[in-house]
């Protein structure tokens, strides 16, 4: 019997029909942020960083937050990260290897 999967995509190169997200991070504060507008008012999470957060991975954080808040719905994410823009641009192609980063192994995985 033969099987086949159909491949949906998860991401998208122009905007979708759904919420808009933006997501920062500052390195001083340690801290990320996300803000998004609904329901006639803007909506914000902060995210405190953790011990060997880089601003990097404090951007992808919240990328991260976004992903797993909206698992289900089309969102559209701004960032102006072009680490974590290039790394959510490889997520559907992404290979499982070790990551000596424990910081990103941690988001990543």
């Amino acid at each position: 019997q033969n099987q086949e999967f159909e491949e949906k995509p998860i991401r998208s190169e122009t905007p979708v029909d759904g919420l808009t997200v933006f997501t920062d991070a500052r390195r001083k504060s340690k801290r990320a942020a996300v803000a998004w507008y609904e329901n006639d008012q803007w909506h914000q999470q902060l995210l405190s960083g953790h011990a060997g957060d880089s601003l990097q991975t404090l951007e992808l954080r919240a990328v991260l937050w976004v992903f797993q808040h909206w698992f289900d719905t089309p969102v559209n994410v701004v960032s102006d990260s072009l680490y974590v823009v290039r790394t959510t641009q490889r997520l559907e192609q992404a290979m499982i290897k070790q990551i000596k980063n424990p910081v990103l192994h941690m988001l990543l995985m």
